[in-house]
């Protein structure tokens, strides 16, 4: 029970996430992720195995959570709060060189990388020591359980909307 609280407290700050698949070869200089919503879906953390995967924690009764991407890779990631269902914006919220990414989640960077994506799929993922501030920040009752999770990954699934 704990563990699963743990998980789903960690995915309320997560951002991005997404599945799909493209086995070809990419130039880093020529990749460019197709501009438009992209919708956060599912975060999975792996540690050797998959332990979890949850939905992305959308807040209830109001639009979803989307990053919108532009020219250049840049973005906006807009976070819908409360039970007025506030929209918060976050500035460069993904800065893409090759496959290298960089997230603005709540004010945190977090670095990954885009280890799949299609034209309707993305999931990047990054290692768990990534989001350490973030949640120890966010849910510093949590931090004595950290260590378990060292060297794991966490991947970050979107929909193109």
């Amino acid at each position: 029970m704990k563990k699963y609280l743990f998980l789903t407290i960690l995915s309320a700050g997560l951002f991005f996430t997404s599945c799909g698949s493209d086995d070809s070869k990419k130039n880093d200089s020529e990749v460019v992720t197709k501009p438009g919503k992209w919708e956060p879906t599912t975060i999975q953390l792996v540690k050797v195995v998959p332990l979890q995967t949850i939905d992305y924690p959308h807040t209830a009764n109001c639009n979803k959570d989307y990053l919108e991407l532009s020219a250049g890779n840049k973005a906006i990631f807009f976070r819908h709060e409360g039970t007025d269902c506030k929209v918060t914006e976050y500035a460069d919220a993904f800065q893409r060189t090759g496959n290298n990414v960089s997230l603005n989640v709540l004010g945190y960077k977090i670095s990954g990388t885009v280890a799949v994506e299609t034209a309707t799929n993305m999931e990047i993922h990054s290692d768990i020591s990534e989001y350490i501030p973030l949640i120890t920040a966010q849910f510093p009752e949590y931090e004595q359980y950290l260590s378990l999770l060292e060297g794991g990954t966490v991947k970050l699934s979107f929909i193109k909307k």
